[in-house]
């Protein structure tokens, strides 16, 4: 053993690790009885062959012995040769002589015997512990693997029954290893294909705000948040998450608005379910209202939201007036494939979401909807259908209103599908004629033989129409007596029909919306719906007869034209002078529209519920789900959890079974109160979009203890699990784990899959004890690939981590340690040597311990308190990030409740992980010639991080708490790299939390300080160099806390420069410009 395992724990008061456990004095070789080598042996022959005489035959003394030995000395010399070049000069040469083969052969036959004495200590040792205290040797224990099975193509779903063996390969004595399944497995088709999270968390202001993510994003790192984490405290550059949508939506025929100036109001009769009072300041800027739009969503010009008691019942009413221009576009029907899927509607959809950061998701939870009430105001609609009697015309070009020969019963019909499919509370046309003339009576004054002032005042009045609504085949009558002029005949004329006329002209039928209506491009006889007339009905010849008892006048004068024009003709022809000249009358007026603009007003009411075109929906974190009652009908939607992960399983058809394969990253939730083995609710998605909580017996297997490790959940999908859904993508089974705890109370997951199984490992005919090394090595990650016997359908078997919980049988060092310790601790964590030693030996993936008195959970004094804290063992667990390694929490729990039996009840005992302070360098480096700078740059950047967390990449290496560097030390380790010529600037950046604590209190006698057995009375008995340093203090770092270890940042700041090109100019640039973020300063929320 090298002098580091053997003292370093009695050099460092910095814990034990699981090299440093054994004493010196236990050691095998710590007393050893005769310790001469093979060499030893032949010098010592030879030294002893100079004092024995050589007697010949005839008994004569003629010398010593020591020429039997001189073919092994070093030529020239009476030493013997080194051991190993004696060695090999016996392994050269075959012709030894037969007497000193003899001798060799004695002394490799008494090297056994050696042995044998030098094991006295040892032998000692087991004998006192085994024979005398009856301590036995601990038995092996079989280690586990996770095996993930994939099915082969086109194969059904296989059955592998409990028992059923994996191929692990050889051992290094040609062993099969053998892994027997500990439970039935059905390996089938399914697969992971969708996961989400949603996270709620407050801000600075107490508002609760909800995130969402699809899928692990590459921003957070090799492993992803298994329930995502707060984003409030990232960079908005940094955040992997986004803010959920939250509200509600109405999807409504009514909402098919396609173009003119348009208002939209909604009016949500609520029930209050608290009785808070209400505060709606403000509530417009809270609010986010868009629509369904012909080019995606639409946001409006305006929006102006209320909420109070409405006037009459009292309660409360949430209005939202939302107000539209001309030039927005159409309102259309809702398209996934425009608006983004989530949501299941062919209707037009008005959306209202509420704004994370105002706050009013607390106040909209309290209320649930109990009807909603939609009103829209359109005005200068001009996509109409028009048609008079003799054609269909273009609403783009002049129109002539009743056709070329307008007369009494002349009729223009006006047809939308949008306008007509709605229950109208208002129509309006809006007439703009092209080039009337300026005064009609005076255009039309020589078609009467008689004038009046009564005639002149009102001729213009006397065009009129009658105004009927197609309802079920039949025009109903709506307005009469409708001028079609206004007294300046270029103003438009509005014809309108308010609520009473449609009360009039459809009483006693069944008025209501159609939002199904589909109108053609003209009007028919087969026509049901969807079109409204004009019928020209004055003036009449009765109506003028007094003015022009000949040829009376009647509508726009075409019928009579021709007779008039005759008599005045001829009356001109023979006008003899006399009496009042006659005129020729002007041709008729022909009525042609220069524009139609079409202005109604509509509503429609609707209560939540699934029997009506209309629907209400609530926008949930993954779309829309549509609300089958009152009950449901919630402004914003329900959260009863801090975290969720959402699963969707496609290839599952239910009921059925699946296994999930979380393979997480211990040691890496943060949480000061971790997830605990049950604290995770599982529910499914069933029809309507409804979470329902998975019974006990259905939650088969759950190993993860609480997301803390690497496991298996196994569920079992009942019948009533659904594919089709309204939010989510259908076609999955979703599964989802809710947590009420923070969602840094989970360890990061590094992937999830599917049909996984827990196999453990399967001696055979032989013992665990034959496979002692393999029980202590484990067996490799991707080691398994294959059944024992071949299954067709079974495409491949996968290993993804290591097998664990393995331990080889006691060898006779872990029997001497362990009971060594146990003579010492006595079972009782007393001391901080006890409970270091006491977690080490119980619980072996721990590589070190260190024990602080009077420490609480956050590393500060605190009496009765101790604090254990815990560093992994790198190599018997995977993690993501080998430079800083952390125990699982549910390992930490286990030495926690552990050592709680063992410890005084008058001690607090505390198992915490390390804090790590990361030491980040920036360099400016010179490489030699011929080398490539970027490859070089990731060269030194992976060496740094070597030198900096050496424990991290190499066995054996300790990792230290308190430890210190110096620049000086990193310096010369990159100048020392055989591809760095020279370094023009160096800079070292020690990251750490909270403040640094000062004062000779916190300083380390060697380190910070030297103490001198008698100090100098003044500078004048001082010497430069030895008592005193001229010069800028030494740069280092050093820890920050007693449970704190320096490791090495992941990525360091290398900047290539090119020979001659270097430039020292000192400090040029200064300023927040030329900052880094987390190095310079940090950006973070300010206090509340």
């Amino acid at each position: 053993m090298d002098l580091f395992r053997r003292y370093g724990n009695l050099l460092r008061p910095d814990g034990t690790n699981q090299l440093q456990r054994l004493l010196p004095g236990l050691e095998a070789d710590y007393v050893v009885p005769d310790e001469r080598s093979f060499a030893d042996l032949l010098d010592y022959a030879h030294r002893v062959a100079a004092e024995v005489r050589y007697y010949d035959l005839s008994g004569q003394s003629t010398g010593d012995w020591q020429a039997l030995l001189e073919t092994l000395l070093v030529p020239g010399s009476d030493r013997m040769r080194p051991t190993g070049e004696l060695q090999l000069l016996l392994a050269s040469r075959s012709d030894w002589p037969p007497h000193l083969v003899l001798f060799l052969a004695f002394l490799k036959l008494f090297q056994h015997l050696q042995g044998d004495l030098n094991e006295l200590t040892r032998r000692h040792l087991l004998h006192y512990y085994g024979r005398q205290l009856g301590l036995l040797h601990r038995a092996a224990e079989p280690d586990s693997v996770h095996a993930i099975f994939e099915l082969a193509q086109n194969a059904t779903a296989t059955r592998l029954p409990a028992g059923t063996l994996l191929d692990g390969g050889k051992d290094g004595a040609g062993r099969a290893l053998t892994y027997a399944l500990q439970n039935e497995i059905v390996v089938n088709a399914a697969a992971v294909a969708g996961l989400r999270r949603v996270v709620v968390e407050y801000d600075i202001q107490h508002h609760r705000r909800v995130f969402v993510a699809d899928g692990f994003a590459a921003i957070e790192g090799p492993g992803g948040y298994t329930f995502g984490r707060g984003q409030l405290d990232l960079d908005v550059s940094q955040r992997f998450m986004q803010e959920a949508p939250l509200g509600f939506a109405v999807a409504a025929p009514i909402l098919s608005l396609a173009e003119g100036e348009r208002r939209i109001t909604v009016r949500a009769q609520l029930r209050m379910v608290t009785a808070d009072a209400l505060n709606t300041q403000g509530l417009s800027d809270a609010v986010a209202v868009t629509l369904s739009g012909a080019e995606g969503w639409l946001t409006p010009d305006h929006v102006e939201a209320t909420l109070m008691p409405d006037g009459g019942s009292g309660q409360p009413v949430l209005a939202l007036t939302v107000e539209l221009g001309s030039a927005a576009p159409a309102i259309v029907a809702f398209d996934p494939a425009l608006h983004g899927a989530g949501m299941v509607s062919d209707r037009p959809v008005l959306r209202c979401l509420v704004r994370g950061a105002s706050g009013a998701f607390d106040l909209f939870e309290r209320f649930r909807v109990e009807r909603i009430d939609l009103a829209v105001d359109v005005s200068g609609l001009r996509n109409v259908v028009v048609q008079n009697d003799e054609s269909p015309l273009d609403p783009n070009k002049p129109m002539p209103l009743f056709g070329n020969q307008p007369r009494i019963g002349s009729v223009f019909y006006v047809g939308s599908a949008e306008v007509f499919s709605k229950k109208l509370q208002q129509l309006t046309f809006n007439l703009t004629w092209k080039s009337p003339p300026d005064d009609l009576f005076e255009h039309y004054r020589y078609y009467f033989d008689t004038v009046t002032n009564a005639l002149s005042d009102t001729f213009a009045n006397n065009f009129r129409v009658t105004v009927d609504l197609l309802h079920d085949r039949v025009f109903r009558r709506m307005l009469v007596n409708q001028t079609l002029f206004e007294p300046v005949t270029t103003d438009v004329n509005a014809i309108t029909a308010n609520a009473t006329a449609f009360d009039f002209a459809l009483q006693g039928l069944n008025y209501r919306e159609q939002p199904d209506l589909q109108v053609p491009d003209t009007f028919t006889a087969q026509s049901r719906a969807g079109f409204a007339r004009l019928v020209l009905s004055e003036p009449t010849s009765d109506d003028f007869a007094v003015f022009a008892s000949e040829v009376p006048f009647e509508a726009f004068g075409h019928p009579v034209f021709a007779r008039r024009y005759a008599n005045q003709a001829i009356a001109l022809a023979t006008w003899d002078s006399v009496g009042n000249k006659p005129h020729l009358p002007s041709e008729p007026y022909t009525p042609v529209l220069s524009s139609l603009t079409v202005d109604y007003r509509a509503t429609a009411s609707f209560v939540p519920n699934d029997d009506q075109p209309a629907a209400y929906f609530v926008v949930g974190p993954h779309g829309a789900i549509r609300a089958p009652g009152v009950a449901q009908a919630r402004l914003t939607p329900g959260l009863d959890a801090r975290a969720e992960l959402l699963l969707g399983i496609r290839n599952l058809q239910p009921p059925g079974a699946i296994t999930l394969y979380f393979e997480i990253d211990a040691g890496t939730a943060t949480a000061a109160d971790a997830l605990a083995a049950g604290d995770t609710r599982w529910s499914y998605l069933a029809a309507g979009d409804e979470w329902r909580p998975l019974s006990a017996g259905s939650l088969l297997i759950d190993s993860t203890l609480g997301f803390q490790s690497a496991g298996i959940v196994a569920i079992d999908v009942p019948a009533e699990a659904t594919l089709a859904h309204q939010s989510l993508p259908s076609g999955l089974i979703w599964l989802r784990a809710a947590i009420d705890k923070s969602p840094d109370s989970a360890a990061r997951t590094l992937s999830i899959r599917t049909q996984a199984a827990l196999a453990r490992f399967e001696p055979g005919t032989a013992t665990l004890a034959d496979f002692a090394t393999h029980l202590r090595q484990g067996l490799p990650a991707a080691t398994i690939k294959a059944l024992v016997r071949r299954n067709a359908a079974i495409r491949s078997v996968a290993q993804p981590r290591a097998s664990f919980d393995g331990r080889g049988p006691d060898s006779d060092d872990d029997y001497i340690r362990r009971a060594s310790e146990r003579l010492r601790h006595r079972s009782r964590a007393v001391t901080p040597w006890d409970v270091e030693r006491l977690a080490l030996e119980r619980f072996p993936e721990v590589f070190k311990a260190r024990c602080l008195p009077h420490t609480d959970a956050d590393g500060a004094e605190r009496a009765g308190h101790a604090a254990l804290v815990v560093v992994p063992n790198l190599r018997r667990g995977g993690t993501a990030n080998p430079l800083e390694p952390r125990a699982a929490e549910e390992l930490l729990a286990r030495i926690d409740e552990y050592l709680d039996g063992l410890a005084t009840r008058f001690l607090t005992l505390h198992v915490i992980r390390p804090v790590f302070e990361r030491i980040r360098v920036e360099a400016k480096v010179v490489f030699t010639r011929g080398r490539d700078p970027g490859y070089y740059s990731g060269v030194l950047n992976d060496d740094l991080r070597r030198f900096l967390s050496p424990w991290a990449y190499q066995d054996g290496d300790d990792i230290q708490f308190g430890a210190r560097i110096y620049r000086s030390e990193i310096l010369a380790f990159i100048e020392g790299r055989e591809y760095v010529d020279h370094l023009v600037g160096l800079r070292i950046y020690h990251t750490y939390a909270g403040t640094k604590a000062e004062g000779i209190g916190t300083m380390t006698v060697g380190e910070d300080f030297i103490v001198y057995a008698r100090p100098k009375p003044g500078l004048g008995a001082m010497r430069i160099g030895d008592d005193l340093i001229v010069g800028r203090a030494a740069e280092a770092a050093g820890t920050t806390q007693a449970h704190a270890i320096l490791v090495s940042h992941p990525q360091h700041l290398i900047t290539a420069v090119a020979p001659g090109e270097e430039v020292c100019s000192g400090v040029t640039t200064l300023g927040i410009g030329y900052m880094t973020v987390d190095l310079d300063f940090e950006v973070g929320l300010g206090a509340s």
